[in-house]
């Protein structure tokens, strides 16, 4: 990797040839240079040529809203985040809420009607030891979805907006901002995420970013407040490792309206993410 640039004339010409050419480059707040006049239905392509000349320009590239007011760390804040990191258990902070939630004999039967058809009910009464819990019965849900695409394919039907980028939001006006480091964790560090603003919540973010790029090649697009999206290079096996990734995002997206299994079935089909946590 290349020393970092911080002068916008050479950064400006690190992306000749690439779908920025011409782009207007500025300097920002906390050592960050700003590209303008970005058409946001060619988001990918824009972040992708700024991705490509990272090794060149040594940053990071993620897009905010224009305006966004973002944070200025000092170097001795950075170090520590990145330090905290590659430590910290991000999952003892960011914990799913109503996971332990009683299900009662007619939960379950509402539950398992609604998303698998009364036929299943039987089954799942069978099977479930009752009084269960939310995440048990989500859990016999998906297992039971694994089992058989037929009714898989049934019950994940009218969730296809899960895969890909179908969920990302799209915005009239966006920035790119390239920031002064090549390590994406330590992006909240500059950018804002409301899900980041519980105690602990910057360190913990970080801590999940990092592994989830040492796990599945995670890249941070964009943060947009209270959205975060994301590509990933490999995608989760079904069962036990989608399942937790699902679970992973939905804790740190504490606003995503949709059932873990729904997630998890997701997740093995497309390579894009999407994050929601608002007030």
């Amino acid at each position: 990797m290349a020393a970092r640039m911080d002068d916008a004339g050479d950064i400006a010409s690190a992306l000749r040839g690439t779908a920025l050419q011409g782009h207007p480059v500025r300097e920002g707040l906390g050592h960050t240079f700003l590209v303008g006049e970005v058409d946001p239905a060619r988001l990918l392509d824009a972040w992708r040529a700024a991705h490509a000349a990272m090794p060149a320009t040594g940053r990071w590239p993620v897009f905010t809203l224009p305006g966004d007011h973002y944070h200025e760390p000092d170097a001795d804040e950075l170090a520590g985040l990145d330090r905290v990191a590659r430590t910290l258990d991000p999952w003892s902070v960011y914990q799913r809420y109503g996971s332990a939630d009683v299900q009662e004999q007619e939960d379950v039967e509402r539950y398992v009607q609604a998303f698998l058809g009364f036929d299943m009910v039987a089954s799942a009464l069978e099977q479930l030891t009752l009084p269960t819990t939310s995440t048990a019965l989500k859990r016999w849900t998906y297992d039971t979805l694994l089992a058989d695409p037929g009714l898989a394919s049934r019950a994940f039907s009218g969730s296809e907006y899960l895969v890909g980028t179908s969920r990302w939001h799209t915005w009239p006006e966006v920035q790119l901002v390239l920031l002064p480091t090549t390590s994406q964790w330590l992006a909240p560090g500059w950018v804002p995420y409301f899900g980041a603003t519980r105690e602990n919540g910057r360190p913990a973010l970080a801590a999940a970013m990092w592994q989830w790029e040492q796990r599945w090649g995670a890249a941070l697009i964009a943060a947009w407040g209270t959205m975060l999206q994301f590509t990933a290079q490999r995608r989760p096996r079904p069962g036990s490792q989608a399942w937790e990734l699902a679970g992973q995002l939905m804790a740190v997206g504490g606003s995503l309206q949709c059932e873990q299994w729904q997630l998890a079935i997701a997740l093995t089909r497309g390579d894009a993410w999407f994050l929601h946590d608002r007030p």
